[in-house]
């Protein structure tokens, strides 16, 4: 039987979600209405699945992720989202999450979600994938910080291993532009090297 974690700031949804789960497979260990009250289950009991809603008072489901990660927790993470946003998206495919879930989704997606990622498979909300690479290559908007279309075509080419060299040849431009769009690109993203870069462009079907 594993143990969950659950943390939804909506009562609505944390009771539906603990429905989910109950039976034979799993047992709640904890019902969270904050961050806060899911890092103190977390810490406390150690379960095998932690169950979290992406935006929370105190802790969001991000920091949590990013705190379990680099203190290895064992306990592995889902997040619960019902806005697409790319950065957040982003975000929790470079700490490498577990699963992401919309909200959304129908209630059986949930529990087989749940029961892969226990068994060591990563579980990504294909509509959520899909929404924000949409964003990410739409024109801008105020609410979030999107990839131009030459920026696009740079994470492509990085994705298929090309050095800027090759990439600026390609693209007819120079390497110093090359660079700078790498720079952008790096900031948007929030990712830090080319390796990183590349592994996001295939989760986001960039590559």
């Amino acid at each position: 039987m594993a143990s969950v974690v659950v943390a939804d700031d909506h009562p609505l949804m944390l009771e539906a979600v603990c429905r989910l789960f109950t039976g034979d497979a799993f047992a709640i260990v904890a019902r969270c209405k904050d961050g806060a009250q899911a890092r103190a289950a977390i810490l406390e009991h150690w379960p095998d699945l932690a169950i979290l809603d992406v935006q929370m008072p105190y802790l969001t489901g991000l920091q949590l992720l990013a705190e379990a990660r680099r203190d290895a927790w064992p306990t592995r993470i889902v997040l619960l989202t019902a806005n697409i946003e790319p950065g957040p998206i982003v975000e929790a495919l470079r700490l490498k999450v577990d699963g992401l879930i919309l909200k959304g989704a129908a209630a059986d997606t949930l529990v087989r979600a749940a029961e892969a990622v226990l068994s060591g498979v990563q579980w990504i909300d294909k509509e959520a994938m899909q929404q924000a690479l949409g964003l990410l290559t739409e024109p801008a908007k105020p609410d979030h910080v999107p990839l131009t279309p030459r920026e696009t075509d740079v994470v492509r080419h990085v994705a298929q291993g090309r050095r800027n060299k090759e990439i600026a040849r390609d693209l007819g431009i120079s390497e110093g532009t090359v660079k700078m769009h790498l720079h952008n690109i790096y900031e948007k993203l929030s990712v830090g090297t080319r390796t990183e870069l590349a592994i996001l462009a295939r989760d986001l079907n960039l590559s």
